[in-house]
């Protein structure tokens, strides 16, 4: 079994910075997205690309986060958890409404419910951790 060598206190505090680092890019995908009901965003990315360039890395950060940080207490990172599953889960399930991210719904359904489970996952264990008094 391989374990860490670290301080408790170092991973503790290079599990939040991943945490809030991926909480941020999530937040500006989603709103860059929102914000280009009309053609480009403040991003200046379409859907495809802001989704291949900053929504995968985002997600990466909040499960690298969760990795590293394990069995640490912080509720920094547990916030981020949950609020972060949370957009990820909400965006996926409004943005078709608003005529958002139709090629990776119609065309990619798989991916689309992928990332959607992910954001639920990614809630859940935000919540486990609370019960936990993580």
């Amino acid at each position: 079994m391989i374990q860490m060598q670290t301080n408790p206190k170092k991973r503790k505090r290079i599990s939040e910075v991943l945490a809030v680092a991926g909480l941020t890019l999530l937040t500006l995908d989603s709103s860059s997205t929102i914000l280009s009901l009309y053609g480009y965003g403040f991003l200046y990315l379409t859907d495809q690309q802001s989704g291949a360039s900053i929504g995968i890395p985002s997600i990466a950060l909040l499960f690298l986060s969760l990795w590293i940080g394990f069995r640490q207490k912080s509720r920094i990172v547990t916030l981020s958890l949950i609020c972060g599953g949370a957009v990820l889960a909400i965006s996926k399930l409004t943005k078709p409404a608003f005529g958002l991210n139709l090629y990776l719904a119609i065309a990619l359904p798989y991916l689309y419910f992928s990332l959607m489970g992910m954001g639920f996952t990614i809630l859940a264990i935000g919540a486990l951790r609370v019960a936990k008094g993580q």
